[in-house]
């Protein structure tokens, strides 16, 4: 087989995400200078496109190619600031910036995020056909954290203090996270264990829902006493090695 033909579909296929990627970071970065959406609002779509590195995984032949993209999108949120010496790396910097990274100097939240999954990918891509749990922790910390903030900050009432996370944790907040953390973990496991494989090891039903809620508790607690600061890093990662721990014991793996 010659090359073009082993590496032609996995190319292409980050040839695309490649482009949604670039599109993901430059739309909503003008749209914010132009005051269509918040600041929260674009950065949180920056967040979540930023994941499709991890996501096309279990569908490529080779996913070292998925680890360079995710590497270029560390490099980039690394490198954006307000002293960047590229336009576009500032521009970004301040659509997006949050308070505390001000101090800081560049968009630490997002760099964190990035560098996860750039780890996940690499470390996973001699287990390539269990991708599916790198991309549960991924989807969780994309979208269980930020509903788990919604609801905290606007129904939350018992308020747990817990001194080194440097941010407000309320009961209300976590049971958000837990329950939009089912539904990260129910789609990711039926889509990418059964419905969509791709490269992925089949699981059963009794296997998904077990592996759904072992996943949502456990990264629950762990995004509870996480440092505010790193749980960016933090959830996805210890969350990956947490299942991934526990489906080997449970020989799902």
């Amino acid at each position: 087989m010659s090359f073009w033909e082993d590496w032609s579909k996995d190319l292409a296929i980050i040839g695309i995400t490649g482009i949604v990627v670039v599109t993901s970071i430059l739309v909503p970065k003008f749209l914010r200078e132009k005051g269509i959406i918040s600041q929260l609002f674009a950065r949180k779509i920056i967040h979540s496109f930023s994941g499709l590195a991890v996501f096309i995984t279990p569908y490529l032949d080779h996913p070292i190619v998925a680890g360079f993209l995710a590497l270029v999108m560390t490099v980039v949120t690394r490198t954006s600031g307000k002293k960047s010496h590229i336009k576009v790396q500032r521009d970004l910097y301040n659509a997006i910036n949050e308070d505390e990274e001000e101090e800081v100097g560049y968009l630490q939240g997002p760099f964190a995020y990035c560098l996860a999954i750039t780890i996940l990918v690499f470390i996973f891509i001699p287990m390539a056909d269990k991708y599916y749990y790198p991309i549960a922790a991924i989807l969780i910390m994309m979208f269980a954290d930020t509903f788990a903030s919604i609801i905290g900050r606007k129904y939350g009432k018992h308020h747990i203090n817990i001194p080194w996370v440097g941010s407000k944790r309320t009961l209300e907040g976590s049971l958000a996270f837990i329950a939009m953390a089912i539904v990260c973990s129910l789609f990711t496991f039926f889509f990418f264990g059964q419905i969509l494989p791709g490269n992925s090891m089949i699981l059963s039903t009794s296997q998904a829902l077990l592996l759904t809620l072992i996943l949502s508790i456990g990264s629950a607690l762990l995004e509870l006493i996480s440092p505010s600061k790193y749980d960016d890093l933090i959830v996805p990662l210890g969350s990956t090695l947490f299942i991934s721990i526990i489906a080997f014991f449970l020989h799902i793996w």
